[in-house]
């Protein structure tokens, strides 16, 4: 049998790979053992279960999207508001980059585990920290600025995963510019946030979005 971390890696990205095409009915022992180039003692061997190796895959894409997220929300090169934005604008290219792997974490019913759950409680705690930041550059209140910032997220977070229905109601045609009026003007109703992106910050988040997505 292989016994290397090269072997259970590969068999974690083909997890990822497909649950990002079809989703976790398209996850099989068979298939997976296939196309990492293992054999099915090797799952077995690594991950002991499907349940457990769909657990690990979704625990691993749910790590390095919070990695990502933590590098842009702490970059102090960037200010308060342009990092936020910075995150949201991240949030829709992941989407739409990997729309599978976000209906598996999201809508699934069949998700095993506590990715889930994790996911939820991780999210909790970067909106609870940036209303804490904000708290005293608004007239919200901390618990105002806390439900503004998760309305603010859950409408990117749709508008990205249904692009077609977003492109009617935004009159976007996958434009950069027209994704970025639209973060703009979600800062500015739901949280007083009145954003000018110079070209200094353009290249600023370019730049920052490169990094995350390792480009």
């Amino acid at each position: 049998m292989e016994n290397n971390t090269g072997a259970r890696q590969r068999i974690i990205l083909t997890a990822i790979d497909i649950l990002n095409r079809e989703g976790i009915s398209g996850i099989t022992t068979r298939r997976i053992a296939e196309q990492a180039g293992v054999n099915s003692a090797a799952l077995n061997y690594y991950f002991g279960s499907r349940d457990n190796l769909i657990e690990q895959a979704l625990t691993a894409t749910l790590e390095h999207a919070f990695s990502d997220w933590r590098m842009i929300l702490e970059n102090e090169d960037l200010n308060l508001p342009i990092r936020i934005f910075c995150f949201l604008d991240f949030t829709m290219e992941g989407i739409a980059r990997y729309p599978g792997l976000v209906r598996s974490h999201l809508f699934d019913t069949n998700i095993p585990g506590n990715s889930r759950k994790l996911f939820e409680d991780r999210l909790a705690v970067i909106i609870d920290d940036l209303a804490v930041k904000l708290e005293g550059t608004d007239s919200q209140s901390r618990e105002e600025l806390r439900i503004s910032l998760s309305q603010t997220l859950m409408i990117s977070i749709f508008a990205a995963i249904s692009p077609d229905l977003y492109r009617v109601i935004s009159g976007d045609h996958e434009s950069e510019s027209k994704r970025a009026d639209f973060l703009i003007g979600l800062l500015s109703r739901n949280l007083g946030i009145k954003l000018e992106l110079t070209a200094r910050a353009r290249m600023s988040i370019l730049k920052t979005l490169r990094e995350a997505f390792q480009e």
